[in-house]
């Protein structure tokens, strides 16, 4: 056994097989004769056979719900180094919530009594960390399938493969102390472009060069906010599934439609598959022999298999001025699960995919397909597109995909309102696991019902139904408060405006979202920036954001997004209550966004109409925002809200918006006592109007130049300016009575 001092606060213990079982049980402790938070009782190392598929063959071409994929049955199995499977067993005082292992599909937070299953497949992104609220974290370095069981007090990993096993304890004042740390060890977020925080439009799928422009066209006429549009599968000619080739017809000139888009400022994101039936990739992969045995999934493992593939995204749409690569697919091996009209019980959908993986892959690493493709492409964009940030839209990888500066989404869920309330959940999680860049299918994937199991939207009328367009509304709103706003999914358009005529308050609702979403844009950006200089991310769990108020630890529907702006998403309809939300607040003093109300916190009832949701921000904070901004480019601070009842500090962040040039920082910081805002030296000239907002709605406002020097300015030097209400934030009509 070794045990090492990794960083202040970050222990690394090493196990070997001859380590088993343990003569005594190893401790962390914050010193001498103090209560350890955390003990391993138990090691176990046994011996498990490796076996591979020899593959070869033609191999039998099926559609299956991932598309096309080339199938071989059975073959040939040849013995490898055998692996051994290992037990470690912690335990940990009773009490605390215990959350993070990635992202899955239940909606479950607190795992202290549950299990779970880490594999790689849609719907899940495995990730071997878990938090407490206690103040510690701990995350297995393993790349095996595995499994969790909470015990109370305890809790145990099974780790499927793994001959030397690893593990990091982080010790901490509080959880957002234990996630920075967790960075130092992981990698610290990658920002990523400032257009990747504006708007994503996608949906299955845009047939041509010409629907992608014309529908960015269409975003610009009718004035709508957005930054990219998303080419989905099928960019490739006819049974070429997953060739990089684009189909010549649909897609003459790459070069003719990024600079079409690029004139628009609108930017290019093109769906890549690991699996490849036809076509020239397909061809060059079987001669490098860079596929994984018997399939046609190219060797993610193989450096020479990712530099192949690097190339074939080089040779048309990168070359081409494609501004993103959307890495669908990179859990391969799902099919033996995504299909039949029932879902499987939770063992056996593990069984299925873990048994299909590791006859194909080294059982140690299976896990790491995903983040073995990102790191791949990530590696050749940085040597190979040097002025341009990387942006990987993946729906796995491992715990390091934001500092690959790669964005993880949720998969394929259906549209439901049991399943917008697991997303929020998931969403959480997936920032308590240290996923810096996660997002969603606005509206769900899936919205009609058919008959897989995964299916099982409850809309088969779309965006034409009543009850679909509330939901989309509401996923919209959730998903405008993420580090990355992007709708995608299939069965029905998912442009604004197919969810109503312009003058409907539907088609107003999103509309205003959008606009609500670049009217943020400048807080977002200097918070992403912080999320990459500190580690901590975005989404920030009660039990991150509020370590001394343990009442609102165990909250899962609601988050602390950037520091200063609390969300609840609306998860139910109107007809069940969803036109009230119950919020909780931390004592600190709080102002309702859409209408200026001040509370000093506690549960509070929130009127949500359909164009409103709770979004409140906390005494002391400082806001920038934009003006009126079609896109990122466009959306520079030109106002600053301060909130009086509290001190308060932010940093104002922008720089070019891509590439790696130094960015530029003004420190913002509020004195309560003598009502004095201070813009600290270093920034570049900023006109900006300030507005001084007291929690009894008087407002002050004054209009200033920040020239890059000190400036200070007094709010009861400010002319008085009336109440301040709803429409400081929100200018646009609203849409209900």
């Amino acid at each position: 056994m070794v045990r090492e001092t990794a960083g202040r606060g970050i222990t690394r213990i090493v196990l070997q097989p001859e380590d088993a079982p343990l003569s005594t049980p190893i401790a962390f402790t914050d010193g001498d004769g103090k209560e350890a938070f955390l003990t391993l009782t138990a090691f176990e190392s046994l011996p498990r056979p490796v076996f591979r598929l020899r593959g070869g063959g033609a191999g039998e071409t099926r559609q299956t719900a991932n598309g096309e994929v080339v199938s071989f049955a059975g073959g040939e199995k040849e013995e490898r180094e055998p692996s051994r499977r290992a037990r470690l067993s912690f335990a940990c005082p009773e009490g605390s919530v215990l959350t993070g292992l990635g992202q899955h599909e239940d909606g479950i937070f607190d795992y202290a009594r549950e299990r779970e299953r880490l594999y790689q497949h849609n719907m899940k992104i495995a990730i071997p960390f878990v938090l407490s609220s206690a103040g510690w974290g701990l995350l297995i370095e393993a790349g095996c399938a595995m499994t969790w069981e909470g015990e109370g007090n305890g809790f145990t990993f099974r780790l499927d493969a793994a001959r030397t096993v690893s593990f990091v304890v982080i010790r901490g004042e509080n959880c957002a102390e234990v996630l920075r740390r967790l960075t130092e060890v992981t990698g610290r977020p990658a920002l990523l472009p400032k257009w990747a925080y504006g708007y994503i439009q996608s949906k299955e799928r845009y047939h041509s060069a010409r629907e992608l422009t014309e529908t960015a066209r269409e975003f610009r006429r009718r004035k709508l906010g957005l930054d990219c549009i998303v080419l989905d599968w099928m960019s490739w000619k006819e049974g070429c599934w997953g060739d990089k080739t684009p189909d010549p017809e649909r897609f003459p000139d790459v070069h003719a439609l990024t600079e079409a888009l690029h004139a628009m400022n609108v930017r290019l994101m093109v769906s890549v598959w690991p699996n490849i039936s036809a076509g020239r990739d397909r061809e060059e992969m079987e001669a490098a022999g860079a596929f994984l045995p018997a399939s046609q999934i190219y060797d993610a493992f193989s450096p020479a298999a990712r530099d192949l593939y690097w190339r074939q995204c080089m040779r048309f749409w990168m070359s081409g001025g494609a501004d993103a690569l959307w890495c669908d697919s990179c859990e391969p091996m799902t099919d033996p699960d995504w299909c039949g009209p029932e879902k499987r019980d939770p063992d056996e959908r593990m069984r299925l995919i873990t048994e299909a993986s590791e006859v194909r892959m080294d059982p140690e690493r299976m896990n790491q397909y995903g983040a073995e493709h990102l790191r791949g492409l990530r590696d050749h964009w940085l040597r190979e597109i040097p002025g341009k940030r990387p942006v990987l839209l993946a729906r796995s990888g491992g715990i390091d995909s934001s500092a690959l500066g790669a964005i993880l989404w949720s998969g394929d869920v259906c549209a439901r309102w049991d399943v917008l309330r697991s997303q929020v959940t998931e969403g959480i999680k997936a920032a308590c696991s240290g996923l810096a860049w996660w997002t969603l299918d606005i509206g769900g994937f899936f919205v009609g019902r058919k008959e897989p199991w995964f299916w099982r939207g409850d809309y088969d009328g779309g965006a034409e139904d009543p009850g679909y367009r509330e939901l989309y509304l509401r996923w919209f709103q959730f998903g405008c408060m993420l580090p990355v706003f992007r709708s995608h999914g299939t069965d029905t358009p998912r442009e604004p405006w197919a969810f109503g005529p312009e003058d409907g308050a539907g088609y107003r609702a999103l509309r205003q979202t959008i606009a609500l979403r670049y009217r943020l844009l400048p807080y977002i950006y200097s918070c992403a920036a912080e999320t990459c200089r500190t580690g901590l991310p975005m989404v920030r769990a009660m039990m991150t954001a509020f370590p001394d108020h343990p009442e609102t630890h165990a909250l899962h529907d609601q988050y602390v997004f950037g520091g200063a702006l609390l969300v609840k998403p609306v998860t139910r309809p109107l007809s069940g209550g969803g036109g009230q939300t119950e919020v909780s607040l931390p004592p600190c003093g709080w102002y309702n966004l859409f209408s200026m109300d001040y509370t000093p916190g506690g549960a509070v009832s929130v009127s949500t109409p359909p164009d409103r949701f709770p979004l409140m921000i906390r005494a002391g904070s400082l806001l920038p925002l934009a003006g009126e901004a079609a896109c990122a480019a466009e959306a520079a601070a030109r106002e600053l809200l301060v909130f009086g009842g509290a001190d308060g500090a932010f940093t104002l962040y922008d720089d070019a918006g891509d590439g790696f040039g130094e960015g530029r920082r003004i420190p913002l910081r509020y004195e309560e006592a003598t009502g004095e805002l201070t813009l600290g030296a270093g920034g570049a000239p900023l006109p900006l109007t300030v507005r001084f907002i007291a929690p009894d709605g008087a407002l002050r406002q004054t209009d200033t130049v920040y020239e890059g020097k000190e400036l200070r300015i007094r709010r009861d030097a400010c002319p008085a300016a009336g109440k301040a209400d709803g429409r400081i934030m929100i200018r646009e009509e609203t849409t209900h009575e």
